[in-house]
């Protein structure tokens, strides 16, 4: 008797909270197809997203970003939005880790818009951090300082220090024309 897709998913986020990331992949695959069969498409991309990043994870980033294109049509045309969000922040995961610094940004800012309209703040405010930091690799001193900006706004606490960065970098933007 074949295990049904929601085994597979159970079984695939074991192995993933082990650290059995190619195992996972495996897994998650699995169940992937296992919801194609019964129809429920949505659910399989959820299950390519998650393969995406379980491939991410063992360091499979060509995988990773073969596994996670275009799923995030998938949800837009089923309206869900949090997850469009976040099928394309694995999408910029995958090209970050692959030396596409700048489409990878592209897709991060896109993954923000998505995550910003439906109120994910913590995911927004990571996701916000990642541009900053390619923003600083690519030498845009001034987006980066505003997407850092953007994360500390975003998240619902602070650590002391990051109130006192969101209070610097607050002055030093309202100082600039």
């Amino acid at each position: 008797m074949e295990d049904s897709p929601e085994k597979l998913h159970d079984l695939a986020k074991v192995a993933y909270l082990a650290g059995n990331f190619d195992s996972a992949a495996d897994l998650f695959l699995a169940s992937e197809m296992a919801y194609k069969n019964s129809d429920d498409l949505l659910m399989a991309a959820e299950m390519t997203n998650n393969r995406s990043v379980a491939l991410l994870q063992a360091g499979h980033a060509e995988a990773a970003l073969e596994a996670s294109l275009d799923t995030h049509l998938i949800f837009a045309e089923a309206g869900d939005t949090l997850r469009e969000g976040y099928a394309l922040g694995n999408q910029a995961a995958a090209l970050k880790e692959l030396g596409q610094k700048n489409k990878s940004l592209k897709f991060y800012k896109l993954s923000a818009e998505k995550l910003a309209s439906t109120g994910d703040k913590e995911n927004l405010a990571l996701v916000q951090k990642t541009i900053a930091a390619l923003e600083i690799e690519s030498g845009n001193t001034i987006n980066a300082m505003g997407a850092m900006l953007d994360s500390l706004r975003s998240k619902e606490k602070l650590t002391m220090r990051e109130k006192i960065m969101r209070k610097l970098f607050s002055t030093v933007s309202r100082l600039m024309p």
